[in-house]
């Protein structure tokens, strides 16, 4: 009898999410299909180029950084409606979001830059994107400031729309890193032959060869972080499904979960060009600005705005107007 009960439960609840799901699979396969079109037929190190046509050039890191953006988007843009977000609005702060991060990410990495000197020479070197630099902190900086402007002016729910950019991040994340992966950069130091022994069993081969560079095998740090990144990204799907989070939480469990594992566990790994004084820059802001910065927001925020709903009071009481609506 328990068995059929939970078989039951098993239906109703996929009946009732199967459209998350089925985003979910096609995100999936989507990624798994630019993986094996950008390795395809190759072997490392893999071609930094998807498309080239005379001086007309495309990137693989475009393509992984654009796909991640859009996948955020797209999943937004679903939730959007649960929590009360016009979707118009939505989509039009989601444009000037995305251009304003890519400047963000690159004047962060402009500003932290130690050979400033020699690399920027006029204000085009510094806008010059595609010469290379950038940094997810900057990005993500200049998102959170945005969100908090582009919410007042278009009167919406700060908190709310906070709490869609959390999960967007983490898959911009996710899928961005391989961009890295293709161009063997953002990864770290000489990896030890002992260590080298255990990982050559863990990690895909491709993934292993890719990071051979010049005889030497350097720690994926682009997969570290993705990985980490994923398993913030599944407790964060799964807990906003629950009575847990209020509306606005989210998005400061993000800070603290990328916070602490951008700046203890991904960061010392890496050979960072950017530095203030002998501290790495990343570290400092990755464990100050967003681990101790999410912390700080989430006490004052509850603290001030009690007043909130659980995420999921809300998420229900949206699908029930929705639901309404259509009968």
């Amino acid at each position: 009898m328990k068995k059929v009960k939970n078989k039951d439960k098993f239906i109703e609840h996929f009946i009732n999410l199967k459209t998350p799901y089925l985003i979910g699979l096609s995100f999936v396969g989507w990624f798994i299909l630019l993986l094996i079109l950008a390795t395809a037929g190759q072997t490392p190190p893999y071609k930094s180029t998807a498309i080239e046509i005379g001086n007309f050039k495309i990137a693989w890191y475009a393509i992984f950084i654009m796909t991640g953006i859009l996948f955020g988007v797209i999943l937004a843009v679903y939730e959007a409606k649960f929590v009360d977000i016009n979707k118009t609005h939505l989509l039009d702060g989601a444009m000037y979001a995305i251009i304003l991060s890519i400047l963000g990410a690159r004047l962060y990495y402009v500003i932290f830059d130690p050979d400033k000197a020699n690399n920027y020479r006029n204000i085009g070197d510094v806008f010059n994107i595609a010469g290379g630099g950038m940094a997810i902190h900057g990005a993500i900086i200049t998102a959170i400031i945005f969100v908090i402007i582009y919410s007042k002016i278009k009167k919406m729910n700060v908190f709310a729309l906070a709490d869609l950019l959390a999960p967007g991040l983490l898959i911009g994340q996710i899928v961005g890193r391989w961009g890295n992966f293709m161009n063997q950069e953002a990864h770290g130091g000489p990896i030890k032959e002992g260590t080298y022994n255990i990982l050559k069993n863990i990690i895909p081969k491709f993934i292993m060869e890719n990071m051979n560079i010049g005889g030497t095998y350097y720690h994926p740090t682009f997969l570290y972080e993705g990985l980490w990144n994923l398993v913030g990204l599944i407790i964060i799907l799964i807990v906003r499904r629950k009575r847990l989070l209020k509306v606005g939480d989210l998005i400061g469990y993000y800070l603290i979960w990328y916070g602490l594992g951008r700046g203890l566990l991904i960061e010392p790994f890496r050979t960072d060009p950017l530095y203030i004084g002998a501290l790495k820059v990343n570290i400092l802001f990755s464990i100050v600005l967003f681990a101790v910065g999410g912390a700080s927001y989430l006490v004052v925020k509850n603290i001030l705005r009690r007043d909130l709903p659980y995420y999921l009071d809300l998420v229900n009481e949206n699908k029930e107007k929705l639901k309404n609506e259509k009968s």
